[in-house]
C-alpha cells in the first residue's frame, strides 16, 4: 500500500503568513511541528507560539490553513534537505514544498542539491525522474546508493589428512573393552598427498555515495609449513611425503616422522628410550626404566615400575603395573587395560578398564570404562568428570574423587576481582587530572608548573595502568570461563559407588555414606547432590 506523509505548504497573504496543512493518507505519518517549526525558521518566520501551533496541527483532521505570523516574506521556492547514512552507503533527499506561489525544483536543481551535500555517486536519475512525475514531501526518499564493497577469500590450507586423531578403545557388546584395536597415529605412505596451499581470493574495492573509494579487507596470506620427510611441488602449493610413516600437525607445521620401534623390552638391552617422534615398544617397560617421546607412545605390554613420558597420547596395549614407583605422564590422553599402584597424569583424559591404589590427573576426563570396570583407592582429580562403573569397595577403601577448579585459581580469581576495582578507581582518578588541565588549556585559562607536572605524570600513570587493565582483564575473563565451566563437573556410577568414597566438586566436599547405585554428583545451587542417570 502506498501511503501519503502529512506535510505543509506556506500560504503567504496580505495579512502575514499561513500553513496549508495537508494530512497523512493511508497510513502515512502526521505532520511534525518540530520540523515545520524547524522550516520556519530557515524562512525568517518567527514570533509564532510553538505550543499553540502543536495543538492546533495535533487537532488538523483534513486540509486546513493555519496563521503563524504577521511577518511579510517573499514567495518561497520548492527546498529540500539531505541525509547520508552513517556507513556513507545510503543519501535520503526530504523536499519541502514551495510557498502557493514560489517555484518547484527541476532535475538540475535536484542533482545540484545533492552535489552540494557531497553527495556524488550512485544517484539514481529513476528516482529523480519519478519523484517529479509525482513529487510527495515530508517524506525520506533514497536518491542515491553506494557500491558495496566485495571482500575477498583469505588464503588457508587444505590438510588431507586427520589433524587430530584420537585413541579411544571399543566397547563391545557385552559391555567389555578392547585395549587392542586402538589407533593413535595417522599412517600415511609414500607419495601421498598431505596439503595443498589454496590461494587467496581478492576482493572488489566498493565507494560510498560522497565518492570515497572503500577497500577491501586485507587478505591473509599463507604458507605450507612443514618439516624433515616431506616434498614440495614445483608450483609450491602442494606437499608430498617422501616416507612410509606418520603425519602430524603441530603449530600450522606439517611432520612426517618415522616411528622408532623397540622390537621386545625396553631393558637393560636397550637402556632408556629418549625419541623426538614416535616410540612403539612391542614388548614390555621393565622397572626402573624410561620411555620418553615427543609424540606418542604405544607399549604392547606390560608396564612395570618405569617411567613412561610422552608430549601427545600414551597407549597401554595390557597396562602398568606400578609398584608404587611407577609414572605416566601424556600431553593428551592416556589409554590402557589397568592401571595399578601407579602415578598418571593425562593432559586431557584418562581411559583405563579398572584403576587399583593409584593417583590419577586429568585436564578433563577420568573414565573407567566397561561394565566391570572399578576404582577403587587412591585420589582421582579431573577438570569435567570422573567416571566409573564401580568405586571403592566393601571394605570402605580410602578414595578420593576431586571435580572442577583448584583451590588456588579460585584465590586468584578473587584476587584479581579486588585487583581490577582499584586499578579502574585509580585509572578514572588519574583521567580526571588530565581532564582538567586540558579543559584550562582549551579556555585559555592559566596552568601553573605543577599542575603541568601532575597531569603527565598521570598521562603515564593512565597508560600503563591501561596495559595492566587489559591484561588482568584477559586472566579474569579466562579464569570466571574455567570456574564456570568446570561449576559443571560431575561424578557419575554407572554401578555401584560404596561408603568410603569422598568427592569435592569445586570447593564442596561429600563424604559417601551409604551404598548406591547408578547416581551421578553435581553442584545444584551451593552444595553437591546426588541424583539418578
Amino acid at each position: 500500500m502506498k501511503y501519503i506523509n502529512g506535510f505543509f505548504q506556506l500560504n503567504i497573504q496580505g495579512n502575514g503568513v499561513y500553513a496549508h496543512i495537508y494530512p497523512e493518507q493511508e497510513g502515512g505519518k502526521p505532520v511534525d511541528t518540530k520540523e515545520l517549526a524547524e522550516y520556519l525558521d530557515n524562512c525568517g518566520i518567527s514570533g509564532y507560539n510553538l505550543p499553540d501551533l502543536n495543538n492546533r496541527i495535533s487537532q488538523a483532521k483534513e486540509e486546513t490553513d493555519i496563521f503563524i505570523s504577521s511577518e511579510k516574506i517573499s514567495e518561497v521556492d520548492e527546498t529540500a534537505k539531505v541525509h547520508i547514512s552513517d556507513d556513507g552507503m545510503m543519501a535520503f533527499i526530504r523536499f519541502y514544498p514551495p510557498s502557493k506561489g514560489g517555484n518547484y525544483m527541476t532535475a538540475e536543481d535536484i542533482v545540484d542539491v545533492l552535489e552540494q551535500n557531497n553527495v556524488k555517486f550512485g544517484i539514481s536519475n529513476k528516482v529523480v525522474q519519478a519523484y517529479l512525475r509525482g513529487r510527495q514531501f515530508c517524506r525520506d526518499i533514497p536518491i542515491a546508493k553506494g557500491k558495496p564493497v566485495v571482500h575477498g577469500k583469505d588464503a588457508y590450507v587444505d590438510y588431507k589428512f586427520d589433524t587430530a586423531p584420537t585413541a579411544k578403545p571399543k566397547l563391545l557388546e557385552d559391555g567389555t573393552v578392547d585395549f587392542h584395536e586402538l589407533n593413535m597415529f595417522t599412517s600415511v605412505m609414500k607419495g601421498d598427498l598431505l596439503a595443498e596451499l589454496i590461494p587467496e581470493k581478492k576482493g572488489e574495492p566498493g565507494m560510498d555515495v560522497r565518492g570515497d573509494v572503500i577497500n577491501p579487507h586485507q587478505l591473509k596470506k599463507v604458507s605450507l609449513k612443514f618439516g624433515r620427510n616431506i616434498r614440495l611441488s614445483e608450483d609450491q602449493m602442494k606437499i608430498f611425503s617422501e616416507v612410509d610413516g606418520d603425519v602430524s600437525l603441530e603449530d600450522d607445521t606439517v611432520f612426517v616422522s618415522d616411528t622408532y620401534t623397540v622390537p621386545a623390552d625396553v631393558d637393560t638391552s636397550t637402556g632408556d628410550i629418549h625419541y623426538a617422534g614416535n616410540v612403539i615398544v612391542t614388548g614390555n617397560v621393565r622397572a626402573g626404566f624410561r620411555v620418553e617421546a615427543e609424540g606418542n607412545i604405544e607399549v604392547r605390554g606390560v608396564v612395570e615400575g618405569a617411567t613412561v613420558i610422552a608430549a601427545g597420547s600414551i597407549v597401554l596395549k595390557r597396562g602398568v603395573q606400578g609398584m608404587g614407583k611407577g609414572f605416566l605422564q601424556a600431553g593428551t590422553d592416556i589409554v590402557t587395560k589397568f592401571i595399578e599402584s601407579c602415578e598418571v597424569q593425562a593432559g586431557q583424559t584418562i581411559n583405563t578398564g579398572s584403576s587399583l591404589h593409584s593417583d590419577l590427573v586429568a585436564g578433563e576426563k577420568v573414565i573407567v570404562s566397561g561394565r566391570k570396570g572399578f576404582l577403587i583407592g587412591g585420589t582421582i582429580s579431573a577438570g569435567k568428570r570422573i567416571e566409573a562403573s564401580v568405586f571403592g569397595n566393601k571394605m570402605n577403601t580410602v578414595t578420593t574423587l576431586k571435580v572442577g577448579v583448584e583451590p588456588e585459581i579460585l584465590e586468584r580469581y578473587k584476587a584479581l576481582a579486588t585487583i581490577l576495582k582499584e586499578k579502574q578507581e585509580e585509572a578514572f582518578r588519574n583521567q580526571q587530572i588530565l581532564e582538567t588541565v586540558k579543559k584550562k588549556l582549551q579556555k585559555g585559562q592559566q596552568v601553573l608548573p605543577n599542575q603541568m607536572m601532575a597531569a603527565k605524570q598521570a598521562g603515564e600513570a593512565l597508560k600503563q595502568l591501561t596495559a595492566e587493565l587489559k591484561n588482568d582483564s584477559a586472566e579474569y575473563k579466562m579464569l570466571k570461563e574455567t570456574i564456570e565451566e568446570n561449576k559443571l563437573g560431575r561424578v557419575v556410577a554407572n554401578h555401584t559407588i560404596f561408603p568410603g568414597v569422598c568427592i569435592y566438586i569445586s570447593s564442596q566436599i561429600y563424604p559417601v555414606k551409604d551404598v548406591r547405585s547408578r547416581c551421578q554428583f553435581c553442584i545444584k545451587g551451593a552444595e553437591i547432590v546426588s541424583l539418578p542417570i
